[in-house]
């Protein structure tokens, strides 16, 4: 069953919508951004998310994870993203663009944060300077393919996140509601290596988009948006296609 992130989420209604219709990972964006959320809401949206009985610590360590960088990339990604599985619970995940480190050191332990998303042109080796598992963003662009240098790197990220590089947004990238063509994306499942898959998806498009790409999991933020807020009919109607794909 496919994977489910909803991002740029901002209240705690949001949230709790996500994580009742069965979200796997609610994101919540810490760089530049409409969607910038503050510290003290993060921290309330983590208490109504996880429940009180549920252990607080990140549900996967990056040391954990970096036991399997012998694996080759199918291998390792896909132990990566069984690991990420396996709390049953909705992970809170971090969205940081080529912002400081002790920046986001800090706020994966203010929150606390079960992933750190990496959304800039940061290093693939930054994710072992992050105590949590971290989703690269790879931007698909005219130009990419999936042999891009650090793509398959293993023991860095723990997940590829394919997104589309919209050039007239300049360094914010991210929550545009741009496709890029998924068959591009076919091309990292026919290697079965598990990925993520965001860039102008909406609870219409998300079932054709699974069925072409076959991606591990799906990412969305404006897609399910009405007027710049989240909407809690298209954040149930999108999970519901995107699981039934």
């Amino acid at each position: 069953m496919t994977v489910v992130k909803i991002c740029g989420v901002r209240t705690v209604e949001a949230a709790v919508t996500a994580a009742e219709n069965g979200a796997d990972v609610i994101g919540m964006i810490f760089a530049p951004s409409p969607r910038l959320i503050d510290i003290s809401t993060a921290q309330e949206i983590a208490k109504a998310v996880v429940p009180a009985h549920t252990k607080r610590d990140p549900a996967v360590t990056t040391d954990e994870l970096n036991k399997e960088c012998n694996m080759s990339a199918p291998e390792y990604f896909k132990a990566c993203s069984d690991k990420l599985l396996s709390y049953g619970r909705p992970l809170l995940c971090g969205v940081f663009q080529n912002q400081d480190l002790d920046h986001i050191l800090s706020v994966v332990r203010q929150v606390p944060l079960d992933l750190v998303q990496l959304h800039g042109t940061e290093p693939v080796q930054m994710a072992r300077q992050i105590p949590v598992p971290v989703i690269k963003v790879f931007h698909v662009g005219a130009d990419f393919t999936v042999d891009t240098a650090g793509l398959f790197d293993t023991g860095y990220h723990s997940v590829i996140l394919l997104d589309t590089k919209v050039p007239a947004a300049g360094a914010q990238q991210g929550g545009h509601g741009v496709q890029f063509d998924w068959t591009v994306a076919r091309s990292l499942s026919d290697r079965n290596v598990p990925f993520l898959m965001a860039g102008g998806l909406s609870p219409d498009n998300v079932d054709e988009a699974v069925k072409v790409a076959r991606p591990w999991g799906v990412d969305v933020s404006s897609g399910v948006e009405t007027d710049r807020a989240k909407d809690p009919a298209k954040i149930q109607a999108f999970i519901n296609n995107a699981k039934a794909a």
